[in-house]
């Protein structure tokens, strides 16, 4: 009998295990197909809740500082930021601010998010603040409170099709030109000069359209221009103006991180006086692929 017993056992054991061997590979093809699903979906249709599952990117510290840790956890507390997508401009923001942040004991995440939504999520508290944009937010988005050194710079140029008429000035410009949403100092630009903008999603959208022939300009801050045409497979268009339009770029904290404002403005008014934004700037540059002929060896220093 306890013979019977065991070999009852032994065999139930080896038929649960052989039905999870036969479950699990449906269970890792339904997770697989899910985790596709869900980051094949077009990131500007999702609603704002679900902006914490978009992917971020996380920077460790740079200063080599000792953090103090319990139990193999760090207790660096962390600041949430977001930035646009495909905004080239920022990349120089955030490495400036990685340092600052570091400085001041925090790690940095940035999650990347369609331009406006970028901005909406920051106003409504979802992150800590917006990596950079240009000044004087508040009346849009109250809730965002700038820091007051500047930490970066966005010039605004034309993208045509080669062969295109060169732009010298925005008053040349009197076809409809395309802006992207979202890119305030495009908006601010065509406002102030009462240009007829189409507005389009993304600087991809825009591009395309332009070497489609359906737009013959597009407005776009000058670093994300450049570096777009020069990965952009729509091989006709190209920058076709000087620097239109130029305006700094200012850091923004949510209100519920107001204590943060005065400290980090002294680290990144100190980072500025020495020349280390400009030298973040410099090496940003000086490590785009292409980069000489581009015009981007003219914007080191702002």
């Amino acid at each position: 009998m306890k013979t019977m017993v065991l070999c009852r056992s032994k065999a139930t054991a080896v038929n649960r295990r052989s039905r999870f061997r036969d479950w699990l590979p449906v269970c890792l093809c339904a997770g697989i197909s899910c985790f596709a699903t869900a980051t094949s979906a077009d990131p500007g249709g999702a609603v704002v809740e679900q902006d914490h599952q978009v992917a971020s990117i996380h920077y460790p510290s740079t200063e080599g500082g000792e953090e103090r840790a319990v139990g193999g956890s760090s207790l660096r507390p962390t600041i949430h930021l977001t930035a646009p997508e495909d905004a080239f401009v920022q990349d120089v923001s955030i490495r400036v601010l990685r340092k600052a942040y570091d400085r001041l004991g925090y790690e940095l995440v940035v999650h990347k998010l369609p331009n406006l939504r970028s901005l909406i999520s920051a106003n409504n508290g979802t992150y800590d603040g917006e990596v950079s944009r240009v000044a004087n937010l508040g009346s849009i988005y109250p809730n965002l409170h700038t820091v007051p050194t500047a930490i970066n710079a966005v010039n605004v140029v034309a993208v045509g099709q080669q062969g295109t008429a060169e732009i010298r000035k925005v008053e040349d410009i009197r076809d409809d030109p395309l802006c992207v949403r979202g890119v305030v100092i495009v908006e601010h630009l065509v406002n102030a000069h009462r240009i007829k903008c189409m507005f389009v999603v993304n600087i991809n959208q825009a591009l395309a359209m332009v070497s489609l022939g359906r737009a013959k300009y597009t407005l776009l801050p000058d670093i994300n221009a450049r570096i777009s045409v020069l990965h952009s497979p729509f091989t006709n268009v190209e920058v076709v103006s000087p620097v239109l339009h130029s305006e700094a770029l200012y850091h923004y904290l949510h209100k519920k991180n107001l204590r943060l404002v005065e400290p980090l403005d002294k680290v990144l008014s100190e980072m500025r006086s020495t020349g280390e934004i400009d030298e973040i700037r410099s090496d940003y540059f000086n490590s785009i692929p292409g980069r000489r002929g581009t015009g981007l060896e003219d914007n080191d220093r702002f």
